[in-house]
């Protein structure tokens, strides 16, 4: 997902409240997540729409109308119509940043919370159901996983809970878990074989 500053976060925070409103009141709280996120998500991929919705030259109105003739149909009414919103608004642009915020209030009203992971490998589902109980139990709270991967990650693996950021440093079963993603990349890069066998430590 595109970047976004604080201030494009803080309108967004603004719009996917009431967008939740809407979507409690329509009971469809879920649907209307999918739709912005998959929006969101053919923005960043598709550069000639995400031109189409930041170019601040192109007539609003004439946006409108292409909206209508694209979207309503394929996605539901409210989703459509908060489009038409963001554009009469000037705020197409922020959908991403709007996405985000929707599903950061759908997590807090379920009693959940967004859980980013940094590891140097993918996860195997062991290694993400444990990670899922580590953050379960530190929050206190149904953790949603945002897994990233970086390769030059040196410690394995890095969790952050909204502003807290724990590591290898700071958790001791997360260092179980980055040990066992560092011996992994080990077995990978030497074809099965782990670079630290047979080395004392």
């Amino acid at each position: 997902m595109a970047g976004f500053s604080v201030q494009d976060l803080a309108i967004a925070r603004v719009y996917g409240e009431a967008m939740m409103q809407l979507a409690e009141a329509q009971g469809d709280v879920d649907g209307l997540l999918d739709e912005l996120e998959d929006f969101a998500g053919q923005i960043e991929k598709q550069e000639e729409l995400r031109l189409y919705v930041s170019d601040p030259t192109i007539d609003t109105d004439g946006r409108a109308k292409a909206i209508e003739k694209l979207f309503r149909g394929r996605y539901t009414d409210l989703f459509v119509d908060s489009l038409q919103v963001l554009n009469q608004k000037g705020r197409l642009v922020l959908l991403g940043a709007v996405a985000i915020a929707y599903r950061a209030a759908r997590d807090v009203r379920q009693g959940c919370v967004e859980v980013h992971i940094q590891t140097a490998t993918a996860l195997t589902d062991d290694l993400r159901g444990r990670i899922k109980a580590v953050a379960a139990e530190r929050s206190g709270k149904e953790p949603h996983l945002v897994e990233t991967i970086d390769p030059s990650l040196l410690g394995g693996v890095v969790m952050r809970i909204g502003d807290v950021k724990y590591d290898a440093s700071v958790a001791s079963k997360l260092k179980r878990l980055s040990d066992e993603l560092i011996d992994r990349a080990a077995r990978e890069i030497h074809g099965g074989k782990s670079y630290f066998e047979g080395t004392a430590v």
